[in-house]
């Protein structure tokens, strides 16, 4: 048919136009209607019909829209008329496709949702870490229990405690959050280690290998250390508001790496590390 007036720019127009009105109806009555017309179009008018003869036509035709509607019926107003009308243009790999992507995005949500929620808590063991502030270790119990040491100023101290991945994730231990300091310190290093007395509190079974970044398996225990530089200075003359906020915490801030998610996870602890001042002497 290149040759008739259907590839007038006018006929052309008006066909596109009669498509897209034919969007909410039947597949197959849309493609008769469309034929009709275009038959009707191809013997009203010859092949070198003016335009004014071609707008001429189309004009006795009626619109697009109003064709499309008469087609229709007395329903064609319908919300669900129309709708099966489009849907029943969908092609079965267009549906398949939308069902594997709703499937993916259900499945990456829930993953995000699920690697985003997982927690950690402390474990039963928990001590200074270096033998000479274990040996120098106040244990106090009030309204919650406190361990308190003298200030090594200018030396490195920390303690030992055991975590326990509450979760069905591995969660891998980078880091401190950025943002946390340990009594001042703004270098705190952390570790992981493995050993049987994470759960038992038993450590007199050898040594205990550390990495600065170690994974803590599902459901499971592991040891965990940090150190610093203590490098706050705590002179008996240091305001007492001073020394609360830099000589004492009451939880950890990890940076850990859950699957492919990076997050900060907040360990509240069962006691209060405080450290003191070790006398009239000045920092030095």
């Amino acid at each position: 048919m290149s040759d008739t007036v259907l590839e007038h720019p006018l006929v052309r127009d008006y066909l596109m136009r009669l498509n897209i009105a034919c969007a909410y109806l039947p597949l197959a009555q849309a493609r008769e209607l469309r034929e009709q017309i275009a038959a009707h179009l191809d013997e009203a008018l010859p092949p070198g019909a003016t335009t004014e003869e071609v707008r001429t036509e189309l004009s006795r035709l009626g619109s697009p829209r109003s064709l499309a509607a008469d087609a229709a019926g007395p329903d064609r107003r319908t919300v669900v008329r129309r709708l099966l009308g489009l849907f029943g243009r969908v092609r079965w790999w267009a549906w398949v496709t939308l069902v594997a992507l709703v499937a993916l995005t259900a499945s990456a949500t829930t993953y995000t949702l699920l690697a985003l929620s997982v927690t950690m808590e402390q474990g039963p063991v928990g001590d200074w870490y270096y033998p000479q502030d274990q040996a120098r270790s106040k244990l106090t119990q009030q309204l919650i229990t406190q361990y308190t040491v003298p200030e090594r100023f200018g030396q490195q101290q920390g303690i030992e405690i055991s975590v326990f991945n509450n979760s069905d994730w591995t969660q891998t231990v980078v880091g401190v959050d950025p943002n946390w300091h340990a009594f001042g310190s703004s270098s705190v290093q952390v570790a992981v280690g493995s050993s049987p007395c994470a759960a038992a509190g038993d450590c007199e079974e050898g040594p205990i290998r550390w990495s600065s970044s170690g994974s803590i398996p599902p459901h499971s225990y592991r040891l965990l250390r940090l150190l610093w530089k203590s490098d706050w200075c705590l002179n008996p003359g240091t305001d007492p508001s001073v020394l609360a906020e830099g000589t004492s915490i009451q939880e950890l801030m990890l940076t850990v790496r859950v699957g492919i998610f990076t997050r900060t996870e907040k360990i509240p602890l069962y006691a209060t590390w405080v450290l003191t001042s070790v006398g009239a002497l000045p920092c030095h």
